[in-house]
């Protein structure tokens, strides 16, 4: 068996994927399955195999690699990028014009679901149901306006990080998990010195968190009498 990391168009996770292409590399455009949804995504990582044994079997992936997307499929003349550009300036226009106090962050066409997805964020409840019946009045398909907190509009956004590479939630991270304060006192760091741009502790600090016992190494030890 054959598995491959893809990271998805768009929304950024990372997942692993059956394939039976051998040719794999890089920054290869792919159309996967995504648990019977039709997915588009970039090859991340590179080929793993594995042995047909029954530890493996019981482990395998929901998802597969479809094929290869075509050379007229990709960039600006690719039908699904070119409605999501229009789509993004269309609406964040049109949200201006009507008053409304929203950060329009990226579009995402759905393409198993036929909808297009606006995700924004937003302090306040916004009314977006005149901005709703433009949108679907515009590209006559299913509207969703989907908002998200702060952590994954910087996972969206990108970003670079205080250690000068770019932010973990857009590189490395499938599925965040919160980090807490607790880590950063097991490790006997100053909270409010790991708060990534996004105003939350910085993703990294769960990455190896340690022991109690492991903590505070350095630490003075009070002097014998």
């Amino acid at each position: 068996m054959r598995t491959v990391e893809v990271k998805i168009f768009n929304t950024g996770d990372t997942i692993e994927c059956i394939s039976k292409i051998s040719n794999l590399i890089p920054e290869d455009k792919v159309v996967i399955d995504l648990d019977g949804n039709i997915r588009i995504g970039t090859v991340a990582g590179e080929t793993k195999v594995f042995t047909e044994d029954a530890a493996v079997l019981t482990q395998k992936p929901s998802s597969f690699i479809i094929r290869k997307l075509f050379p007229f499929e990709t960039g600006d003349k690719f039908i699904y990028y070119k409605t999501e550009k229009e789509g993004y300036f269309f609406c964040k226009k049109n949200a201006e014009q009507l008053g409304l106090r929203m950060k329009l962050l990226k579009v995402k066409y759905a393409v198993a679901d036929n909808k297009l997805i606006f995700y924004y964020s937003a302090e306040e409840r916004v009314d977006f149901r005149e901005l709703v019946k433009i949108l679907a009045s515009k590209f006559h398909i299913r509207i969703e306006m989907r908002q998200i907190n702060i952590r994954d509009e910087c996972k969206i956004l990108g970003g670079i990080g205080i250690c000068g590479r770019i932010c973990c939630c857009t590189s490395v991270i499938g599925e965040m998990n919160p980090v807490t304060s607790k880590i950063t006192k097991l490790q006997c760091q100053n909270t409010s010195k790991f708060v990534g741009y996004c105003g939350r502790l910085l993703c990294c600090l769960a990455f190896d968190p340690p022991t109690e016992d492991e903590c505070c190494v350095g630490e003075k030890q009070p002097l014998e009498k």
